[in-house]
């Protein structure tokens, strides 16, 4: 696992060298998330991960910490 800050993370988005995941709920995907995304909630992440992603690029999965 790495950690990446925002700037990191929009730079892979940016580029098209990562897939980002947005694993957050519906509402909140759609109040906010990073342009390009793929929305796929924590219930399916699992079940449709395969199907949605790409074996031939890395994944950065994300949410929020309501902390």
């Amino acid at each position: 696992m790495l950690v990446l800050n925002h700037r990191d993370v929009l730079a892979l988005a940016q580029g098209g060298s990562a897939q980002i995941v947005d694993v957050l709920p519906l509402h909140e995907y759609r109040s906010a998330h990073i342009r390009g995304a793929i929305h796929l909630p924590l219930p399916r992440l699992w079940q449709e991960a395969t199907t949605a992603l790409s074996p031939a690029l890395p994944v950065v999965v994300y949410c929020r910490d309501s902390l």
